[in-house]
């Protein structure tokens, strides 16, 4: 027994020694390039079927919707509106709000929403998310800017059909499309409709914020290596199935003629929208004039880029992008739903990327070296815009061809009032991603 005891006591230290001479296991949460394909032609799979089950649902609407949702959940926290957001809530949720008594932010900003997930089970169809966000609090006087990452849960139940736009695009009603305003009981005073969460809508069933750090002011204007321009391009699984989703479209809309090939679309799509809008875009950022390219963004990107560019004001600071060159732009994505279709490319560009104060003092970046990156840029329309025979041209509303240069804040023309941000009457820049961070 003493024999085998200290064999046993022998090996072990072999073991242990054995196990101090190896290197340490480094692991990752960012999965492989390979994990990633896998993930995406999972989700790809899952969407086909919901859609299959649901035509009318829609990925950008549905988008729209978790920014409205998640925007009013800072908002309204601690405030009497929190009520309005209760059919779009858990119980536990609410009660988790009332108990905790958060403070309501400010200036909140959605950087990316990222898809993780669909699942549906028969009974309920689930969407799991991934949100970076960042917003502003008021703590005892001293205001605070935070950067928040949550996973969020979405449920309803199996069965329905997506509300159409203008219900998706606002917290509103199911029912009569009448704002928000319900009371506890999840009633709507308008209609006297009591929502049941899941029953006509989506609601959020799990949220968990996963990290949350304070910004620094100087933080915004430093410069960090560039990080992502080398990945290869991160291209749909099913690209080639879109392709023939949107020339079917074409087909029935009896538009083939502005259809010859996918070859000679994106090539005018790339001449005529891609490269205009990334240039007039950067050159507005250059000018801290956001609003002179306010119809060619939607409204959440417009918010998110209207935040920063004030705080440079603010800081009196001046981001120049000179010498800005595109070099490329590559196919990524191309979705066709019921109401919209949506292009994701990704743009290859250069320029001297810097920073400077009010005194022309260098605070970032370089005037010397050149800046090589690269970023995915999401352009949406509606699904039944007609074509219009001559060349798009970004100073005029795609609606009446007036001047765009009273279109303000909220993307009205101040000619003919259509609001252009939508998508509704021509394409609009929808989402702007980091190589780094883009999955697909």
């Amino acid at each position: 027994m003493l024999f085998w005891i200290v064999v046993a006591l022998i090996v072990f230290i072999i073991i242990f020694k054995l196990s101090e001479s190896r290197p340490p296991t480094i692991l990752t949460s960012r999965p492989n390039r390979a994990i990633r394909n896998l993930q995406n032609t999972a989700l790809s799979q899952a969407l086909a079927i919901l859609q299959q089950d649901d035509p009318n649902f829609s990925k950008i609407l549905l988008m729209d919707f978790v920014h409205l949702l998640f925007s009013k959940l800072y908002h309204y926290a601690g405030r009497a509106e929190f009520s309005y957001l209760s059919p779009f809530l858990t119980d536990e949720l609410i009660q988790q709000y009332q108990f905790l008594k958060p403070q309501p932010a400010e200036e909140v900003v959605i950087n990316g929403i990222h898809w993780e997930s669909i699942t549906q089970d028969g009974t309920q169809d689930s969407i799991g998310l991934l949100i970076d966000a960042n917003y502003t609090l008021n703590l005892h006087g001293k205001k605070g800017r935070y950067a928040v990452t949550e996973r969020w849960l979405l449920r309803r139940k199996s069965g329905l059909s997506s509300p159409e736009p203008n219900k998706m695009q606002a917290l509103s009603c199911p029912q009569c499309g009448a704002p928000a305003h319900f009371n506890d009981a999840g009633e709507c005073p308008y209609c006297k409709t009591v929502l049941h969460k899941g029953e006509a809508q989506w609601y959020l069933c799990k949220r968990v914020v996963t990290r949350t750090t304070q910004l620094e002011s100087s933080s915004v204007a430093s410069y960090a290596e560039e990080r992502g321009t080398d990945l290869p391009t991160v291209v749909q699984a099913d690209l080639v199935l879109q392709m023939g989703r949107l020339q079917t479209r074409f087909y029935n809309m009896q538009q083939l003629d502005q259809f010859i090939s996918w070859d000679n679309y994106f090539a005018i799509f790339k001449v005529q929208i891609v490269n205009p809008y990334f240039m007039a875009i950067y050159q507005h950022w250059n000018e801290r004039n956001w609003d002179g390219v306010r119809h060619l963004l939607s409204d959440r990107l417009y918010e998110a880029n209207q935040f920063w560019m004030d705080h440079y004001r603010q800081n009196n600071w001046f981001n120049q992008l000179a010498d800005l060159k595109v070099r490329r732009i590559e196919l990524a994505r191309l979705d066709v739903d019921h109401y919209y279709e949506a292009i994701t490319v990704r743009i290859f560009a250069s320029c001297y990327d810097y920073t400077l104060d009010i005194h022309g003092k260098l605070i970032g970046g370089s005037k010397r070296q050149l800046r090589e990156y690269s970023e995915y840029w999401t352009f949406v329309r509606r699904i039944d815009v007609q074509h219009n025979a001559g060349k798009f041209s970004l100073n005029q509303c795609p609606q009446c061809g007036a001047a765009a240069d009273q279109m303000g804040q909220a993307a009205k023309c101040g000619y003919c009032g259509s609001k252009i941000s939508t998508g509704e009457f021509s394409w609009v820049l929808f989402l702007i991603m980091q190589d780094d961070v883009y999955s697909g």
